[in-house]
């Protein structure tokens, strides 16, 4: 499953750059040792580089906290004082990139990306040898819905690293998106023969048979994937929904209720089962599942949609007719807006004994 109705992994993974440093899904925090007391006899160079090490430290303990507006102070005036300082201003370009990922105004957004981008470019300006840098740019690019200047960043940092396992799987996300399918595909599969643990290109390569209708090679894939990491669920969750699709509900139910025992709320194991059981038309076990999606996620519009039509096809007109309200609170102008009008209007005629509804919305043909 990819964003939403399937999923795949999004965060752009960072990697190992030069000095050991590793990098996760988290904003990147370079800790410090304990300083050590200073000598009386300081020079005025010492005391200058005293002074940007005492900004850095306090900068990389703000930002081990998560706060990172307090840091900026800080590398702000430790690359003042320093402008060579590679350390200092790839922090101020990651505490803008964040800052700007936490924005709601596209005007302070855009301010942030344009600050991120010229710290980071000073970095590659010192050192370009740094390959982090170069997926902080792309996520600028990818950020400002430059898809091509995002995979130009990326075939940047694999001339530096040509075996960088994370930088090759970000380049088949950004072709994944384009929807190019054969080099998305290829990306997926050079990334596995780079590193064979990394699972989520596992998953998003099977997504990608999966959508080519190749089961046989996606259902491998997502199994390769939990052999991998018996733990990761995503992979579960998507082979679960892939034999749905193709009415093997046996295996369906029993991978997630596998799924249910690792992550009881997760609204996506509830969700995919709610959809098993509308296929084999169970609409009160649909019903049920459809149920703990909501209680866990008020506001999963499309789960308004498919509760109204089990409930239909039970002849709970009633219940139907709030299912649909609800929906159309939360999605006036979305996907299924005009069917839920048209259930309303069933409803409100079978309650005036006009008519007898028969039909669902997911019923209607061509």
């Amino acid at each position: 499953m990819k964003d939403c109705s399937r999923h795949s992994f999004k965060t752009y993974a960072a990697t190992l750059i030069a000095a050991g440093i590793l990098v996760g899904n988290t904003t990147t925090v370079f800790a410090f040792s304990p300083l050590e007391p200073f000598q009386k006899s300081e020079t005025p160079t010492q005391r200058i580089e005293a002074s940007e090490y005492t900004a850095l430290s306090r900068a990389s303990e703000a930002l081990q906290h998560g706060q990172t507006m307090q840091a900026i102070p800080d590398l702000q005036a430790t690359v003042e004082q320093n402008p060579v300082n590679v350390l200092g201003l790839f922090h101020l370009g990651n505490a803008y990139l964040d800052l700007a990922k936490q924005s709601e105004s596209p005007a302070q957004q855009a301010n942030y990306l344009e600050m991120a981008q010229q710290a980071f470019e000073r970095v590659v300006d010192l050192n370009d040898d740094l390959t982090l840098v170069y997926f902080k740019l792309g996520k600028i690019a990818l950020m400002r819905n430059d898809s091509r200047l995002a995979l130009h960043y990326y075939r940047i940092g694999l001339k530096t690293d040509p075996h960088n396992a994370a930088l090759i799987f970000n380049m088949a996300r950004v072709y994944d998106q384009l929807g190019d399918k054969p080099e998305a595909i290829r990306y997926y599969e050079q990334t596995i023969s780079e590193d064979p643990s990394f699972t989520y290109a596992y998953n998003n390569l099977a997504l990608m048979y999966e959508d080519n209708k190749d089961y046989e090679h996606a259902e491998k894939t997502y199994k390769r994937a939990l052999k991998k990491d018996p733990g990761y669920n995503l992979a579960r969750l998507n082979l679960g929904n892939m034999y749905a699709s193709m009415e093997n509900y046996k295996a369906a139910q029993e991978t997630l209720m596998e799924a249910q025992v690792l992550e009881p709320n997760n609204e996506w194991i509830y969700y995919y089962l709610g959809n098993m059981y509308l296929r084999m038309n169970q609409y009160d076990s649909a019903v049920e599942a459809y149920n703990k999606v909501l209680a866990l996620n008020p506001e999963h519009t499309n789960v308004y949609y498919l509760i109204a039509v089990a409930l239909s096809r039970l002849n709970r007109m009633d219940d139907a007719l709030q299912a649909s309200l609800h929906y159309l609170q939360l999605a006036p102008n979305g996907d299924y807006a005009k069917e839920m009008q048209s259930l309303i209007m069933a409803a409100k005629l079978t309650h005036s004994g006009g008519i007898t509804f028969t039909r669902s919305p997911l019923d209607t043909q061509n």
